[in-house]
């Protein structure tokens, strides 16, 4: 019969010690066959001390429980870290492009599910800490034991276990009511400038649709619908057509070349379309991935825009849309944009829309040195896929990583006209395989002088 209950404390200090060594082992070898990964090891380690702390706090519950129900719950609860070291490790030596869809989306979906309702868990606990270090001070010299606080902590660790299972639940929701709630937005931008061809013009923009994570082809099928339903006269997509590689798009395309617009379909690469986060064989085969990824868009009918510009005519009115590569002022991603590649030999025009992945690429380059874009268009962030934006409440974690996250902002640029910067907050989902108060997005733009 096996036995989960650990009573020696060297076997647990052991226990710990051989965790962090694995996580260790574990760095060495995603730092050589993948980097991009590989920073993540450290955060996975310290989910892994978060863990062990709210294990060793939560087990107290079980102590006079069954040894079936104690295993159980010892298997419950590390179940997650370990699956998630065991995905990390695999894909060190199996390409993830080659990974079962449904494997690839949900167990470091789930697994992260898992997390966040831990980590909510533990702030309930903070509480707990507290008393058991007020208990330990005042017990100095004194002999005063723990067992005077533990009404006070019997309660808020219940609390915490209660809060978590919340968390988990909405969570769960997230994944299988909210994930595919599309959301129009409409969204009204006021140019002083524009000319009378483009008044009421009417922009659709797309975003990080990252197809690998669809595991069906309906939803994408109802949100193409909704999109001709709108009649835009000019469609746009700001990035991440995929997660790893080009082989996801295989099966989508019929779908996806039923998007028309007078004006034409517009594209361009985000950080996750160039296969960086996968171990290629060979320079040569990740090149062939974006030449597939190229021919796709091709096979589709939109114009996908690699650091160049599109005049676009309209009864004598002229708009450039510039499509820049992926260009972030954080070190984390690449910079493939070349905004002066982008605009060498672009003609004068009397209006300029640019569509870069990034915003953080907005305040870094584009308000100071391209005050001419009067409209830049971007994704990236998705708004987390969490957060709360009801009756003039706006928030998401995204807002501690980003400056502008989600919807429209603006400022006056050096030329002293209105600049505006539109962050879609995605139609896919990456890592949390859901939405929660962050919908999956289809932007309604309507361009007019009207209130100027």
């Amino acid at each position: 019969m096996v036995k989960c209950k650990v009573r020696s404390r060297t076997v647990r200090i052991l226990f710990f010690i051989v965790g962090i060594v694995l996580l260790a082992l574990l760095y060495l070898t995603l730092s050589t066959s993948l980097p991009k990964y590989a920073g993540r090891v450290p955060f996975l380690a310290l989910l892994f001390i978060i863990d062990w702390m709210i294990y060793s706090e939560l087990k107290n519950n079980w102590t006079k429980s069954s040894q079936l129900l104690r295993c159980s719950f010892a298997l419950f609860w590390w179940a997650p870290i370990v699956l998630l070291f065991l995905f990390l490790t695999a894909t060190a030596f199996y390409p993830l492009q080659q990974w079962n869809s449904w494997l690839r989306i949900y167990i470091p979906g789930f697994a992260l599910i898992a997390f966040i309702s831990k980590f909510f868990t533990f702030l309930g606990l903070i509480p707990v800490y507290f008393l058991r270090l007020i208990a330990w001070v005042r017990g100095i010299g004194r002999n005063l034991k723990i067992s005077k606080f533990n009404r006070s902590i019997s309660f808020f660790r219940g609390a915490a276990i209660g809060i978590g299972m919340i968390v988990m639940v909405v969570l769960l929701m997230g994944s299988v009511f909210w994930v595919y709630d599309f959301k129009v937005q409409n969204v009204q931008v006021r140019i002083k400038e524009l000319p009378a061809a483009f008044e009421n013009m009417r922009i659709v923009q797309l975003s990080d649709i990252h197809i690998g994570s669809w595991v069906s082809k309906r939803p994408l099928q109802r949100a193409v619908d909704e999109i001709t339903a709108l009649k835009p006269d000019l469609i746009v997509f700001t990035g991440d057509m995929v997660n790893y590689s080009s082989a996801e798009v295989q099966g989508f395309e019929q779908i996806f070349a039923q998007l028309h617009a007078p004006l034409g379909v517009y594209a361009i690469l985000g950080n996750h379309d160039y296969g960086d986060y996968v171990a290629w064989g060979s320079k040569e085969e990740k090149d062939k991935n974006l030449a597939d990824l190229v021919t796709f868009y091709q096979s589709i009918g939109w114009h996908l825009l690699r650091n160049e510009s599109q005049l676009i005519v309209k009864d004598s009115a002229r708009l450039l849309l510039a499509g820049v590569e992926n260009w972030s002022a954080t070190a984390r991603f690449h910079k493939y944009g070349d905004m002066k590649k982008t605009l060498e030999g672009a003609p004068k025009a009397d209006l300029n829309i640019l569509l870069s992945h990034d915003p953080t690429h907005w305040d870094a380059e584009v308000t100071s040195l391209y005050p001419e874009f009067v409209l830049t268009l971007s994704g990236h962030t998705h708004g987390m896929q969490l957060g709360m934006e009801t009756r003039g409440i706006k928030w998401s974690p995204a807002e501690y990583i980003y400056r502008e996250w989600a919807g429209l902002y603006s400022e006056i640029n050096q030329s002293g006209s209105i600049s505006y910067l539109y962050v879609n907050r995605g139609l896919g989902h990456i890592g949390y395989p859901g939405r929660v108060g962050i919908r999956p997005e289809i932007t309604l733009f309507t361009l007019s002088r009207k209130g100027i």
